[in-house]
């Protein structure tokens, strides 16, 4: 009878462990899938932001939209920053695009991720100001922080 017991016992420990895997599997698939919405719009708003910036096409966006946009690059990266916990660290399974240098290197990733974060205020307050000199510098020092980071801690994708 003891043995019965703790046969169960023991299957019972192995099935709560494998939920539990699952379900923490689950929770970095979301926090993967969250960073990944995040920048991807971060990357939009970017892209809607340029043509403002340059001055070189006619577009239907106003210092309102490039002010709301600006601001929600700053809101974005905000609430990115924490969403790099050690067990996202999956790249080797094809989950994330990070590379594990993200991790092995977080006093580098948090200098870049800060110099982003510098550049994306500067480019609001530069907008809020009409001080379009300092807008398309604080643009430029966006695009480098984010390419020197993606360069860095960003798999290379080709198809």
């Amino acid at each position: 009878m003891q043995k019965f017991i703790n046969l169960i016992l023991l299957s019972f420990f192995v099935i709560t462990a494998n939920w539990s895997h699952a379900s923490e599997l689950e929770e970095t698939l979301t926090i993967i899938e969250t960073r990944k919405t995040a920048m991807q719009g971060i990357w939009y708003r970017i892209k809607r932001l340029s043509p403002y910036v340059e001055l070189k096409e006619k577009v239907d966006y106003n210092k309102e939209l490039a002010t709301l946009d600006a601001k929600e690059i700053i809101t974005l990266l905000d609430k990115t920053k924490n969403l790099w916990p050690e067990k996202s660290n999956i790249s080797s399974k094809n989950f994330t695009n990070a590379t594990p240098a993200v991790w092995a290197l977080p006093d580098y990733f948090e200098k870049l991720y800060s110099n982003a974060e510098k550049s994306a205020i500067g480019l609001k307050e530069s907008i809020d100001k009409d001080d379009i000199d300092n807008t398309v510098i604080a643009m430029c020092n966006l695009g480098k922080a984010c390419g020197t980071c993606h360069a860095n801690f960003r798999r290379l994708l080709t198809s």
